[in-house]
Parts: structure tokens; C-alpha cells; sequence
């Protein structure tokens, strides 16, 4: 029952099947590219101790939603109820998307003080919904599943800001608690041993992030997104030919790593670049 199976079935037959790609691109709005990507450019280009607690609860979270999809062991919805060919994996409850939006969208709300700005809560609340009303209709999940999702983000986040006091290297020491019983019970998943790569490249390189330079310019904000954003990319690609489970540990560990430490790299070749002008 608190699924809502006969409830989902309105929301599917909502929306047409040549709308696929419209709601598929929403979807990814709450998908693991996305989310880093978007944490990544707001710690390169913003508030960095806020951002990369928002970081580590997104790393923490992870983990314990692999952990907890497992041990509950529900299904996804039949194949029969897919807008559009998927390929899927995992369990069905609760929906790991909605509940990564909510830790992510409603994590930076919480964690950048704007509760009471009426506009930013309805701009995540929106965002949330949307995300997670795009599972149901996708037919990957029940109603039930995306519901019980944002209220257990709401939950997440609420423990993590009292649990972290603010301080990302405890947040992602949280996260590789969080990110160990994941890969046993998984298996070792991709998703798994992001957790724990993730927390593990967080709690080496988190506790450095106030010593870093700040931004002399937008343009060098420009160069650290595009180098920094690059190098990720290329950290992502690698994924697909490392197959041994302690290198992909190691491949997360300094994708995160490189996100904490890209700033420094930058601000001193962009340091020797002036000096190099200035000899000329």
C-alpha cells in the first residue's frame, strides 16, 4: 500500500510516449552527473565550506540509500510500465533519486541559510518535485517510492546538519561509515564504490579547502570550471575501463580529491602565467 501502485498509474498515462526525452532530461537533473558537476562549479565558483558540506552530504547519502534499497530488496515497477526502453538496475524503494535531489536542492537551502527566502524554497521544492515526479512517469517507480524518497532526504539532511556541526571532513568520515556496509551488501556496485571513494578522497582533502586561494577574477573562475570541469569529465570516462574494484576506490578518491585541490592548481599556474607577463 505505501507504494501507491493504483495512484502511479494516472501520472504514467499523463504524459505521452514521444515526451521521452523531455522527462528523461529532467530526471537526469537529480542523476550523479549532474548533482557533481553542480556541487563542483558552486565549490569552485562560491562559498567553498558550504559547498563541499553539501558535497559530503550528497557522498554520505549515497551510501546509505544503496545500503538501505538492498536490505529492503523491493522491486521496480514491471517492464510494461516504462515510458520508453530504460536501462535500469537496482531496487524500486525508496526512489535514490528523489531522495538525491531532495539532499542536494534541499541540502544547499538548508546549508546556505535560505529557509525563509519564500523564492529559493519554492525553486528547490520545484526542482524536487519535478525530478521525482519524472520517475513515476518513466514508470521506474511507484508514487509511494518517490514520496517516502523526499521525506527521508528531508530527514538525511536535517540529521547531517546537526551530526557534521558544519565541518565537511566529519561529514564525509559519515559518509565512508555510511559507504562500507554499501559495497558488501551491493556487491561492489559502481554506485557502491563511488561511496566509498567519494568519502574516502573527502575526509584525505576536505580539511585543506580554507586554505585555498580565492578567485582574483571571473576569468580565472572561467579557467578553473573549464580545467577543472575537464578533468573531471575525463575521471568519469576512466570509470568505463577500470573494472577492478580497489582502482575505481582509488579513480573516485581523486575525483573528489581533484575537486577540493583544483582550485590551488589553477590559482598557481595563473600565479606563474602573470609573473611569466610581467617579464615581458
Amino acid at each position: 500500500m505505501i507504494r501507491l501502485e493504483d495512484e502511479s498509474e494516472p501520472i504514467r498515462g499523463a504524459v505521452p510516449a514521444e515526451y521521452a526525452d523531455v522527462v528523461v532530461a529532467i530526471t537526469e537533473l537529480g542523476g550523479p552527473t549532474t548533482l557533481m558537476v553542480l556541487l563542483a562549479v558552486l565549490f569552485w565558483c562560491h562559498d567553498r565550506r558550504r559547498s563541499a558540506l553539501v558535497i559530503s552530504y550528497a557522498v554520505a547519502g549515497l551510501g546509505f540509500m544503496l545500503t538501505l534499497e538492498t536490505v529492503l530488496g523491493l522491486p521496480r515497477p514491471p517492464e510494461s510500465a516504462l515510458l520508453t526502453p530504460l536501462e535500469i538496475d537496482g531496487y524500486g524503494f525508496p526512489s535514490g533519486h528523489a531522495f538525491a535531489a531532495t539532499v542536494v536542492y534541499g541540502g544547499l537551502i538548508s546549508v546556505f541559510d535560505r529557509l525563509r527566502d519564500w523564492r529559493a524554497m519554492t525553486a528547490a521544492a520545484a526542482i524536487i518535485v519535478a525530478i521525482s515526479l519524472s520517475r513515476v512517469v518513466l514508470g521506474v517507480h511507484y508514487l509511494g517510492d518517490v514520496i517516502v524518497g523526499i521525506v527521508l532526504g528531508i530527514v538525511f539532511v536535517a540529521a547531517m546538519n546537526r551530526l557534521t556541526r558544519s565541518i565537511p571532513t566529519l561529514g564525509f568520515a559519515i559518509a565512508a561509515v555510511f559507504a562500507v556496509p554499501a559495497v558488501f551488501l551491493t556487491g561492489g556496485t559502481t554506485d557502491s564504490v563511488l561511496a566509498l571513494g567519494g568519502a574516502i578522497g573527502g575526509v584525505l582533502t576536505a580539511g585543506r579547502i580554507d586554505r585555498l586561494p580565492a578567485l582574483r577574477s571571473r576569468l580565472e573562475g572561467l579557467v578553473l570550471v573549464a580545467v577543472g570541469g575537464g578533468i573531471v569529465v575525463g575521471l568519469r570516462t576512466m570509470e568505463t575501463v577500470v573494472e577492478v574494484a580497489p582502482l575505481l576506490v582509488a579513480l573516485y578518491a581523486v575525483l573528489v580529491a581533484w575537486v577540493f585541490s583544483a582550485p590551488l592548481v589553477v590559482g598557481r599556474l595563473a600565479s606563474a602565467g602573470a609573473a611569466l607577463r610581467s617579464q615581458f
